[in-house]
């Protein structure tokens, strides 16, 4: 007796939808494809603007960075419905910025991390306290250096991945890669 695979889920950043590869016939499991927007609701009805990576967040989560419409949002597999987690309101109430670029996402089940380019910045968000903090860098303040926290300087970091040795995150930005300790210290790697 065989069981079917989980399907896979992918972001279509040109036709801001969501898809899978359950349905050969149709691949978008939420949103519109070619329809931007920022609409939460029902998966098929719900609307993205540029997403850009997915992380999953639990049996039946989905973590979206929405880039074009500076949000995280969160899609329930199992109930089909999307909404809005973090959103550049919630930063500000952290530090205040001018946007939110959300272009990377990691989640290791307790925390999602968001690789943040524009404001050179990882944020961190806690699954279970639903709590937002700056993870390392400094808002606003490009660099190349290694550190603890703000005292780390990112430069355009576009991607976050799970570490290989499941003790943090490595983050893809425009000149490396960098660990990040879940203590918020930043190595830069092949050096």
């Amino acid at each position: 007796m065989s069981t079917a695979a989980a399907p896979r889920y992918f972001c279509d950043a040109a036709e801001h939808f969501i898809g899978t590869d359950a349905s050969e016939a149709d691949p978008v499991y939420a949103g519109s494809r070619g329809a931007p927007g920022r609409v939460d609701g029902p998966r098929r009805k719900a609307r993205f603007h540029g997403p850009r990576a997915l992380a999953a967040g639990g049996a039946s989560l989905l973590f979206v960075a929405d880039t074009g419409n500076g949000a995280v949002r969160s899609v329930d597999t199992r109930a089909g419905v999307v909404n809005t987690a973090i959103t550049l309101a919630d930063i500000c109430a952290l530090v205040h910025v001018q946007e939110f670029t959300p272009s990377g996402l990691a989640c290791d089940g307790e925390w999602l991390v968001i690789a943040d380019t524009r404001n050179h910045v990882v944020w961190r968000y806690d699954l279970r306290s639903h709590r937002l903090a700056l993870l390392a860098g400094c808002p606003g303040a490009q660099g190349d250096c290694d550190g603890v926290g703000q005292h780390a300087r990112f430069w355009l970091p576009i991607a976050v991945a799970l570490a290989d040795d499941g003790r943090g995150f490595v983050v893809s930005e425009a000149r490396g890669r960098r660990h990040v300790s879940r203590s918020g210290d930043v190595r830069t790697l092949g050096r």
